[in-house]
């Protein structure tokens, strides 16, 4: 929860200047907010070593960890209404939390990649809602059909659709908790980019930061697909040693945004932080740490 709200803060300034794509949800401001409670206490102990200086001079930390999984605890629903909970949006399915996420989709792509449907969301979720609320299909986007992603496991994957005047308005929600990450694949694998890349962008920090999106295209095929393989091979670390040392405080410099065009016409982002090799996606409590190799050939390219 702690990164999604470091996410948010940074992401909001970005906004303010505009995207394109947004949900038909946002548009007409349904999406409401929803308290979570997330049960830490499947989570795995890793070893790692504060750093006690040098975060200042946007220096990342290195967490030092073993061979073991990491654990993503499945988010609890609230037994009752807490109305100072943190807060994010997402959609009940089969019983699983599933939220919004790392990957983009076009209103065109939306209609073509649009699946089964499951049902229709219902409204009302909110910072006051118990238990009790958290039947199928509930969700704090409003009344928006729900669909399965031609391509993906519906286990991970749905899509939220309406059209309005003509306009498409969809979105994209995975189901990233109560799962167990033994490497990088686990997660990164359900996104089908092996074998399936059309492009590949990026942008630094600061174009990001101040949402000016100058994005580049990055045409070094044999390097995009080792550093690939290096993350679906990744060791996964758990996110709140680096939280608590500042990772997102690293900045300009260190960290840079990896944009992949797959074939199917969605788009992945990937935050790479240049300290300890660590790729990120989405709101997932993991970062991803690559073999130094596979990352700095490909950080390098992306050099000024």
């Amino acid at each position: 929860m702690k990164g999604m709200k470091q996410n948010q803060r940074q992401t909001t300034r970005r906004n303010r200047w505009g995207m394109a794509g947004v949900s038909m949800a946002v548009m007409l401001g349904l999406v409401l907010v929803i308290s979570i409670i997330i049960d830490r206490k499947d989570t795995p102990a890793l070893t790692y070593t504060p750093q006690t200086q040098g975060i200042g001079d946007n220096t990342p930390p290195t967490a030092k960890v073993g061979h073991d999984p990491v654990t993503i605890p499945k988010i609890e629903l609230p037994g009752e209404s807490n109305v100072e909970a943190d807060m994010i949006g997402l959609v009940v399915y089969q019983g699983h939390i599933y939220t919004q996420t790392g990957t983009q989709i076009t209103p065109e792509i939306a209609k073509q990649l649009r699946g089964d449907k499951l049902g229709r969301s219902k409204s009302g979720i909110t910072e006051w809602s118990s238990s009790e609320d958290y039947t199928e299909l509930a969700s704090t986007i409003g009344e928006m059909d729900i669909f399965t992603v031609k391509g993906y496991d519906a286990d991970f994957r749905i899509m939220s659709y309406m059209e309005h005047d003509g306009e498409v308005y969809a979105e994209l929600y995975e189901h990233l908790n109560g799962i167990t990450v033994a490497k990088g694949e686990d997660i990164i694998g359900k996104l089908n980019l092996m074998g399936n890349m059309a492009s590949v962008k990026w942008q630094d920090f600061d174009s990001w930061n101040m949402g000016e999106n100058k994005l580049r295209e990055l045409s070094a095929d044999a390097e995009v697909q080792a550093f690939v393989e290096a993350l679906y091979e990744a060791k996964p670390i758990a996110a709140e040693p680096l939280f608590e040392q500042g990772i997102y405080e690293t900045g300009s410099g260190e960290q840079k945004f990896l944009y992949i065009q797959l074939e199917d016409g969605t788009e992945v982002q990937l935050r790479l932080f240049k300290g300890g090799q660590y790729v990120r996606y989405a709101n997932a409590p993991v970062f991803f740490q690559l073999e130094a190799e596979a990352f700095t050939t490909l950080w390098e390219l992306m050099e000024e």
